[in-house]
C-alpha cells in the first residue's frame, strides 16, 4: 500500500514538473518571438542612425537613453520585480497592487521628468553634452517617463504567465517607433524627430496596455492607499537596490565614455554594444518566463526549484557558448556588413563585449534565483560589489584605452559577478556540476568554429545558418538535446501557433 502511494506521488510530481516546464516553455516561446522581433526592429533603427547620422549621431542617441535609463531606475524602487513575484504567488492581490502602483507611478512621472531635465541641464553646463543633445535627452525623458508608467501593466501579464499579451504589445510599440523613425531618417529629419516618434509610441503603448489589462484581466483604477503603497515600497527596496546597481553597471560605461572621450568614441562602443545587447533577449526571455514559476514553486514545492534551475542553466549555456565563440570569429564581418567601414573601430569592442554578454546569461539566472527564493539581499550585495568594481575599472581604463578599456572593464566585471553569484547559489543549496553541463556545448561549439573557419569565402548571411546547423547537429549527436527538449519545443511551437 505504501509502495503504491509512493509511486502515485512520484507520478504526480513528474506530471507537475512537466506542467511547470510547459508553462515556462510556452511563455518562453511567446517572449522569445516578442523579444526577437522588438530587438531586431531596435537594431534596424540603430543601423539606420549609424548610416545616416554617423558615429557621433549614434553616440548622442546611446548617451541620451543610457543617461535617462539610469535616472529612471533610481526612482523605480524595484516595484515591478516585487509585484511580479507577489502576484504570481497570490493573484487575488493583482487588482489592488496594480491600482496602487499605477497611482504611485502617475504621481512620480512628473518627478522623473523634472529629475531627468535637471540632470541633463547640469551635464550641459559641465560641457559634457551639446545644446542639441540636451534637447534630445529631455525629449527621451518624456518618452521613458511614459514607459515608466506603462511597466506595471507588463507585470500583470508576466505574473499571470501570459507572455502572448506581453510580447504582442511590445511588438506593436516597437513597430510604431521603428517604422516612424526609419521614415524620418530616410526623409532627412534629424535625431530629435526620431525621439519625438519614440514619445508617440510610448503614449500609444500606455493606452493599449491599460485597455488589454482592463478587458482581459481585471478592472483597476489608479489610487493611493497609503498602507498598501508603503507595504509595496518597503518590500521592494532590496529589489530596487539590486536593479539600480545593475543599471549603474550597464549604463555607466556609455555615460563615462561620453564624458571622457566624446560622442565619436561612444558611437563606436555603442555600435558593438547594441549588437551584444540584442542577444540579451535570450537570458531575458528564459529567466523572465522562469521567474514567476520559480517563485510559485518556492512557495509550494521547493524541491522542484532546483530541477528547473539546473535545466534553465543548461539551456543558457547551450545559447551562450556558441554565441560567444561564433561572434568572436565573425566580428569583423558583422561590423562591416551592418555599419560599414566607418565603424571598423568597433570590431575589437565587439570581440570583447560578446564574452561579457555570455557571462550575463548566467548572471541573470543566478540573480533571479536569489530573488525567487527570498535571498534578494544576497543579490543586492553582489550587485553593489561588481557595480563598484566596474566604475573603478572604467575610471582607470577609459582615459588610457578609450572604448577598448570600457569593453575590457565589462568583461572583468561580469566574470567577478558570475563567480560571486555561483558561490552564493551553491552555498544556498543550488550547486551544479559544471563539467557535466559544459562539455557537450563546448564540443559542439568547437565543431561550429571549424565550420566557420572553413567557410570564409561564403557570404556572412550564409555562414551563420550553416554554423548554427552544425552546432545543433553535433549537440544532438552528443544527446545534448534530448527527448524532453524536443517535446518542450514542440509544445512551445504549438502554443505560439495556436495548436495544441
Amino acid at each position: 500500500m505504501a509502495g503504491k502511494r509512493k509511486r502515485k506521488t512520484a507520478i504526480k510530481m513528474a506530471e507537475q514538473h512537466r506542467t511547470d516546464s510547459e508553462i515556462v516553455i510556452g511563455n518562453t516561446g511567446f517572449l522569445f518571438v516578442g523579444e526577437v522581433t522588438t530587438r531586431a526592429l531596435s537594431l534596424l533603427l540603430v543601423f539606420a542612425i549609424a548610416r545616416y547620422l554617423g558615429n557621433i549621431g549614434l553616440g548622442a542617441y546611446a548617451f541620451a537613453f543610457a543617461f535617462i535609463d539610469l535616472i529612471l531606475n533610481f526612482i523605480d524602487l524595484g516595484i515591478p520585480m516585487y509585484i511580479n513575484r507577489e502576484m504570481a504567488k497570490n493573484r487575488a492581490l493583482a487588482s489592488s497592487y496594480l491600482s496602487n502602483v499605477l497611482g504611485l507611478r502617475l504621481m512620480m512621472a512628473p518627478l522623473a521628468l523634472a529629475i531627468g531635465t535637471l540632470a541633463a541641464t547640469a551635464a550641459f553646463f559641465l560641457n559634457f553634452i551639446t545644446p542639441e543633445t540636451l534637447l534630445i535627452t529631455v525629449m527621451a525623458t518624456v518618452g521613458m517617463a511614459l514607459n515608466f508608467a506603462t511597466e506595471p501593466f507588463r507585470s500583470v501579464f508576466m505574473s499571470h504567465e501570459k507572455g502572448s499579451y506581453y510580447s504582442g504589445l511590445l511588438i506593436f510599440e516597437r513597430l510604431l517607433f521603428t517604422g516612424a523613425g526609419l521614415w524620418l531618417l530616410v526623409s532627412g529629419y534629424g535625431l530629435k524627430y526620431v525621439i519625438l516618434a519614440y514619445i508617440v509610441s510610448q503614449l500609444a503603448a500606455f493606452a493599449t496596455n491599460a485597455y488589454i489589462v482592463r478587458k482581459k484581466f481585471f478592472s483597476f483604477a489608479p489610487r493611493f492607499d497609503k498602507a498598501v503603497v508603503l507595504h509595496i515600497v518597503r518590500n521592494s527596496m532590496q529589489f530596487w537596490a539590486a536593479g539600480f546597481l545593475r543599471m549603474v553597471y550597464q549604463r555607466a560605461d556609455t555615460i563615462m565614455l561620453s564624458a571622457m572621450q566624446g560622442f565619436a568614441a561612444t558611437g563606436w562602443y555603442g555600435a558593438a554594444y547594441k549588437i551584444t545587447e540584442a542577444l540579451r533577449l535570450i537570458p531575458l526571455v528564459i529567466v523572465t518566463a522562469s521567474f514567476p514559476t520559480m517563485s510559485r514553486l518556492h512557495a509550494q514545492a521547493k524541491g522542484s526549484v532546483k530541477a528547473l534551475y539546473e535545466k534553465t542553466f543548461y539551456y543558457l549555456l547551450v545559447a551562450a557558448i556558441p554565441s560567444a565563440i561564433g561572434l568572436t570569429l565573425i566580428a569583423d564581418r558583422v561590423i562591416l556588413l551592418f555599419y560599414g567601414p566607418g565603424f571598423t573601430a568597433s570590431i575589437t569592442v565587439l570581440r570583447l563585449l560578446i564574452w561579457a554578454e555570455a557571462l550575463i546569461f548566467l548572471h541573470y539566472l543566478m540573480g533571479f534565483l536569489m530573488n525567487a527564493i527570498n535571498k534578494q539581499h544576497i543579490f543586492t550585495g553582489v550587485t553593489a560589489a561588481y557595480a563598484g568594481v566596474n566604475i573603478a575599472l572604467n575610471l582607470f581604463l577609459i582615459p588610457k584605452y578609450s572604448y577598448i578599456g570600457a569593453a575590457a572593464a565589462a568583461v572583468a566585471t561580469q566574470l567577478i559577478a558570475v563567480v560571486m553569484l555561483y558561490y552564493y547559489c551553491t552555498k544556498n543549496g543550488y550547486g551544479l556540476s559544471l563539467p557535466r553541463l559544459l562539455y557537450k556545448p563546448l564540443i559542439a561549439a568547437a565543431a561550429m568554429a571549424a565550420v566557420i573557419t572553413s567557410l570564409k569565402q561564403l557570404h556572412l548571411l550564409m555562414v551563420v545558418p550553416i554554423a548554427a546547423a552544425a552546432y545543433f547537429s553535433v549537440l544532438a549527436m552528443l544527446k545534448g538535446i534530448g527527448k524532453d527538449e524536443l517535446n518542450l519545443t514542440k509544445t512551445m511551437l504549438g502554443r505560439i501557433t495556436g495548436r495544441k
